[in-house]
């Protein structure tokens, strides 16, 4: 699934947008309708979503001005406007596609379209090609010291996002630290695997927890004791997962 954040000032313009997309796009996730540039920004940055549709006239923030309030621009950006004339200045702003209100569901799906081909080919450039479905599933590679270094899941804790690097935290109190981003890491492991975003800078390896304590809107210790913070919008996915492959009683 490609995970989306629907971004306009215009709640009616919302929920078409959200309904062509449920109706034409299977493949399209929205994890989150936004309404102020303000708030968007926070979805954002909390989410990590694969893509946006974001309008451009919006009160107090446009949605240029918008995206130049995120460090990280690691996501698609689909423009959704009723003007045409910001076509050249979206091109600068790196915009995936540009698509004219009112929508059309040819227009929408063929941007869709060319989002999942370019999403897939962005995993397979970054996804090593392995024969051995076992070392697939178990396995990563890092790179360490001018060497690949293969660790088993249960060896890693967790992973912690430090800007544009990645902090790997293994067993034994060892931790590694790659040049990539963490939604690049997370992209790069197969299905199914053990991990779990529980926050924008958190991919914890569900089978360290050691608990989860509900204060605070939800705080886990890791098997290395290491507290780890569940943002809102991940608690629930995150107890639907761990519940369902634990024995509570």
């Amino acid at each position: 699934m490609i995970t989306c954040i629907l971004i306009d000032d215009e709640p009616k313009a919302l929920t078409v947008l959200e309904w062509n997309l449920n109706k034409y796009c299977p493949s399209i996730q929205i994890i989150d309708k936004i309404s102020t540039p303000d708030e968007a920004i926070d979805s954002i940055i909390t989410n990590t979503p694969d893509c946006i549709f974001l309008d451009i006239q919006m009160p107090r923030m446009n949605g240029f001005e918008l995206l130049k309030q995120v460090d990280h621009l690691d996501f698609k950006v689909i423009f959704v406007t009723a003007y045409d004339e910001y076509a050249l200045e979206a091109i600068k702003a790196s915009a995936f596609e540009y698509l004219l209100k009112p929508i059309d569901k040819r227009d929408l799906t063929k941007a869709v379209h060319k989002l999942e081909k370019e999403l897939d080919l962005t995993i397979k450039n970054k996804t090593p090609v392995l024969h051995n479905q076992e070392t697939v599933t178990e396995r990563i590679g890092l790179s360490v010291n001018g060497a690949i270094v293969f660790y088993n899941f249960k060896e890693i804790i967790y992973l912690r996002a430090e800007g544009n690097y990645t902090t790997i935290y293994l067993i034994n109190s060892q931790k590694l630290v790659v040049t990539k981003l963490l939604k690049d890491v997370e992209r790069s492991f197969p299905n199914p695997h053990p991990f779990y975003r529980v926050h924008n800078s958190f991919l914890v390896n569900l089978n360290h927890v050691k608990e989860y304590q509900k204060h605070q809107g939800g705080v886990l210790i890791m098997s290395n004791d290491t507290t780890v913070c569940i943002s809102r919008s991940r608690k629930e996915g995150f107890l639907s997962r761990i519940l369902f492959n634990s024995i509570i009683l």
